[in-house]
């Protein structure tokens, strides 16, 4: 007797339905991203490449929020829409542009976008006095200045990426995955893959993941303290990947993926009551001594994260449940804005730093400016080819703006 064949893996939310939570997801989260970066100006006694004259010690309070889980909640929106990409175009040629269009933003941000930063940190730390900035960026670009002799990051180069750290995390997370994705389109793993989607909970989806995040955080954490070195951050890498695989995964059991939503109450209360350990934690504050103590508040420091994460999307779902002409204009523009916006607010915060505007007014003057500074940009650079795939702007960017002014006409 013939054996049926199993039926492809779950291909009807891969190919036919686009997930509206995911570009709202995708927005808010790099929306976080930028007044997590514009707190990090403020927040008393974390490192960051500039610092402004206003700090403040409860503001940490507030920072430690989404301090855990807010790349790694990008990693996994990542992960879910490769895996919504990868069905339609798995093929070399449209991988290999996928893989182009983050590789070049990333090569012109270190080259251009991310110097004013390096410079504004060199200047503010006293490590450089003598040079302005065009001179500075000739010596960032020359390999062999004695300006940068000590100072070197990826052999014997001095080149940065900041903030960009997640262009080249997620260029390899995506080459892994699109090279091992035959093997799990293979009929040995679609048997594994059913098996499984029959058998896995909601429930398992709430806990397992959490295990995972111990488990890393366990192996990994104390020796490899987080660095954003491509070759040597392996507990980032084993948090981050992770979160690139839970993606990828979890929006291929349609049923599962889509009943997140119906407990984030249940989550929201979870991650608040995780999140008052951390800020206990943080503080001091301790459950004992001893192994089981220690595992103890490690397994809840994961919960906090993977909670969180889980909160966000469940209520993403619940929100973002249709597309709509702003959301797409939004998500034309956030790659670009994303890679534009650190360098902003630290340029603006230095530039006001004369101006003693006091530790209210300065950063909502910074929020506005980077957020005005980040649309106009966008809309500056996004009519030009030869320049919008150096700041990740394609060319569906035009047709969904007109969209979007579009409505604005029909509803005036």
């Amino acid at each position: 007797m013939m054996q049926e064949k199993l039926p492809p893996i779950p291909s009807s939310i891969n190919t036919t339905t686009r997930l509206h939570e995911l570009d709202g997801l995708r927005i808010t989260v790099f929306g976080l991203l930028i007044l997590y970066h514009t707190g990090m100006l403020y927040v008393a006694d974390w490192g960051f490449h500039y610092k402004s004259q206003y700090q403040s010690e409860p503001l940490a309070n507030l920072m430690l929020w989404s301090n855990q889980w807010r790349m790694s909640l990008l990693f996994l929106i990542s992960g879910a829409a490769l895996a919504m990409f990868l069905p339609k175009h798995a093929n070399w040629k449209t991988v290999g542009k996928r893989l182009a269009q983050l590789l070049l933003p990333l090569l012109f941000g270190m080259l251009v976008i991310v110097v004013p930063q390096v410079y504004i940190e060199a200047k503010s730390q006293h490590i450089i006095e003598n040079l302005d900035y065009w001179q500075f960026w000739y010596a960032y670009l020359d390999q062999q200045s004695a300006e940068f002799k000590d100072h070197k990051t990826i052999g014997q180069m001095h080149f940065t990426w900041n903030h960009l750290w997640y262009l080249p995390y997620l260029f390899v997370y995506t080459l892994i995955l699109a090279i091992f994705y035959p093997l799990l389109r293979c009929q040995l793993m679609q048997s594994i893959w059913h098996w499984l989607s029959a058998r896995i909970l909601l429930t398992h989806i709430v806990f397992l993941p959490i295990a995972g995040f111990y488990i890393n955080g366990a192996l990994l954490y104390a020796d490899n303290p987080v660095t954003h070195n491509l070759i040597e951050d392996w507990f980032n890498h084993g948090r981050s990947f992770f979160s690139f695989v839970l993606g990828f995964a979890l929006v291929q059991i349609p049923l599962l993926w889509g009943r997140i939503k119906t407990i984030r109450w249940c989550l929201l209360i979870a991650g608040s009551i995780s999140y008052s350990y951390t800020l206990f934690a943080f503080h001091g504050g301790k459950l004992g001594d001893g192994v089981i103590t220690e595992s103890i508040n490690g397994l809840l420091w994961s919960a906090n994260c993977w909670l969180w994460m889980l909160c966000v999307i469940a209520w993403g779902q619940h929100w973002f449940t249709r597309s709509s002409p702003l959301i797409r204009y939004l998500n034309s523009g956030i790659f670009c804005f994303y890679i534009l916006h650190q360098t902003l607010i630290i340029v603006f915060a230095y530039w006001l730093t004369p101006l003693q505007l006091g530790g209210f007014f300065e950063p909502l003057v910074v929020i506005t400016l980077t957020a005005l500074s980040c649309w106009g940009l966008f809309e500056l650079i996004k009519p030009i080819p030869g320049i919008r795939v150096l700041f990740g702007i394609n060319s569906r960017s035009t047709i969904n703006e007109k969209l979007y002014l579009s409505s604005i006409t029909r509803a005036q």
